[in-house]
């Protein structure tokens, strides 16, 4: 039995996302086919006043292989594994080769926040049913996900998770509080690296987030970030920014000047 962090890292994904739930199961799909490796099918079970049964997923690649790993403790991450395993059957089309099925309760009340390839009845399901049937909308996805492959050395621990972490160039609420706890820091240090983003070198304007659903911001803590030393390290990576583009513009001009005057030099011997 593997480690199941080996698999999947549930901490970085909510059941209640969904967008970015789909995502990470697009992007685990997609890696294993760079490798050669095709799904074959899941199996996994989470029923009231039973232990949770092991995950097992068989892959062809190779050879033909059965991975098996523990289940997650709590409840959420159950119920967010479970749809993040519902989203690889989707989008890999395994249908009856995959057996996932999710819930706490007994009563319709209880089931509502459920997944079940059997007898599917929660609301829940539905949401993701619904965005698993957009095929433009998985498509952008996949585009997104191939564009984050190689990313910037540059980037900070935090920047590379924004990227990571963004559905379409939107990072929600959610997902910003989770980076608070991950990195143990507060809404205005996020919102200096993110706009510092732009500032790496090789960097793609197309993986920065556009849309980040931050808390409100009061005038007090705003006129508290411009007098700290916080919002300097942004500042002083523009100015560094801006002056490695003018010397390179003075060098570029340099050159084309002394291309034009050897080209006169030999227009007149001839």
């Amino acid at each position: 039995m593997a480690n199941l962090e080996g698999l999947v890292d549930l901490g970085k994904m909510h059941w209640g996302n969904q967008n970015l739930v789909v995502k990470k199961a697009i992007e685990w799909v997609e890696k294993n086919r760079n490798l050669g490796k095709k799904i074959l099918g899941i199996r996994w079970e989470r029923k009231p006043q039973h232990r949770p049964g092991m995950i097992r997923i068989t892959i062809q690649g190779k050879e033909r292989e059965q991975l098996e790993f523990g289940p997650p403790e709590t409840w959420d991450l159950q119920l967010t594994l479970a749809c993040w395993l519902y989203s690889i059957r989707a989008y890999a089309t395994l249908d009856n080769r995959a057996h996932i099925i999710c819930y706490k309760g007994r009563s319709k009340g209880d089931v509502q926040n459920s997944i079940s390839t059997r007898h599917p009845k929660s609301n829940l399901q539905e949401e993701y049913d619904e965005i698993l049937s957009n095929q433009e909308f998985l498509g952008d996805l996949k585009n997104q996900i191939t564009s984050q492959e190689k990313l910037p050395d540059d980037l900070t621990p935090v920047q590379r998770e924004f990227v990571q972490r963004s559905v379409n160039g939107e990072v929600s609420r959610s997902v910003v509080e989770s980076m608070k706890k991950t990195h143990q820091i507060g809404d205005l240090d996020l919102l200096n690296e993110l706009n510092t983003m732009s500032l790496v070198p090789g960097i793609r304007d197309s993986i920065i987030p556009t849309k980040v659903d931050f808390r409100s911001f009061s005038i007090h803590e705003v006129q508290e970030m411009l007098k700290s030393e916080g919002i300097a390290p942004a500042l002083k990576k523009k100015i560094d920014a801006l002056t490695r583009e003018i010397i390179e513009l003075d060098r570029e001009l340099e050159r084309m000047k002394n291309r034009s005057l050897w080209e006169r030099i030999i227009n007149r011997k001839n």
